[in-house]
């Protein structure tokens, strides 16, 4: 056997010494802490303990999702807080979209400045409207007393149902700008012959957007609902700056919850176990979307 047979060509060798210091990069920063956590999560690791661990296999996972009620409550909060955030973020975003597509002068300007919102880390817009939602000194009650609205300095954060609008209200100011300039990439997308066409047959106005628009924005508008849905189940600084899961624990999402399990509570296996729990439900989540729009698209087929 000759000794060059063994060798491997260059062609199919040198690419990956190219790629070589992305790859090792790539396998500390990410393979390595998910095969880590992934093995952290089937045992019991408690640093308020020690260093010491045992093996206890689903026994994390279990606890979870069956007699960990403040982990399967934090996911109803999440859905409560999901739910009107995707529906107010959709509607808005689509409606400045539809706007901006109509402005043909200063569109690059304008869409600049609604963009702003969304260049702001989470960290520093929840820290800007928590000291507007200030009691005494917030610039939200304090305009509301000038107005009349108000007679007394309002605590925005004293009930259940008052602190998820104001997240929601945080969450939608923040992140809508980003479904605005999906849809309105895939509004631009559309071919103006389309509309032309509607237009001579009679569709206008109104039913240029139901029978043009809407079908062809579709698909544009279920990929920003899933990343945004992704976003959302991992919705932690608003939460920690805002509220801190108060009142009564009715505003801790699943990733805050995660946070006390590990950095409060010190259980860093059942912190692994649920990190990997939020996964498997966001992946879960993202198939099913993809399954009903390809179910969607035969039948429009």
């Amino acid at each position: 056997m000759r000794v060059g047979a063994l060798v491997l060509p260059r062609k199919r060798w040198e690419p990956f010494a190219f790629a070589s210091p992305s790859l090792v990069l790539i396998a500390i920063v990410i393979i390595f802490p998910l095969a880590y956590s992934f093995w952290l999560s089937f045992r019991n690791f408690d640093l308020s303990v020690g260093p010491e661990s045992e093996f206890v296999g689903g026994a994390n996972y279990v606890e979870a999702l069956i007699r960990d009620s403040r982990f399967v409550n934090s996911i109803w909060n999440t859905a409560i807080i999901i739910g009107p955030s995707l529906v107010l973020e959709l509607l808005v975003g689509l409606g400045l979209a539809l706007l901006l597509s109509r402005i043909g002068r200063g569109r690059p300007i304008i869409t600049a400045l609604l963009a702003i919102p969304a260049m702001v880390s989470p960290v520093m817009a929840a820290m800007a409207w928590r000291m507007m939602f200030g009691v005494k000194y917030g610039a939200i009650n304090n305009l509301g007393r000038q107005l009349g609205v108000i007679d007394v300095y309002f605590d925005w954060f004293s009930s259940p149902f008052i602190s998820i609008v104001a997240i929601v209200l945080v969450e939608v100011w923040h992140n809508t700008a980003f479904m605005m300039l999906v849809l309105l990439a895939g509004l631009q997308s559309i071919p103006q012959e389309l509309y032309d066409a509607g237009k001579a047959d009679g569709a206008e106005g109104w039913r240029s957007f139901w029978y043009i628009t809407l079908p062809l924005l579709k698909f544009t508008m279920m990929v920003g609902l899933m990343i945004r849905l992704i976003d959302l189940t991992k919705l932690f600084g608003l939460i920690f700056v805002l509220t801190f899961g108060g009142p009564g624990g009715t505003t801790e999402t699943v990733a805050f919850s995660t946070y006390l399990a590990g950095f409060n509570d010190f259980r860093m296996s059942y912190a692994a176990a649920l990190s990997y729990i939020i996964v498997g439900g966001v992946l879960a989540l993202t198939l099913v979307f993809m399954w009903v729009q390809r179910i969607r698209e035969m039948r429009a087929a």
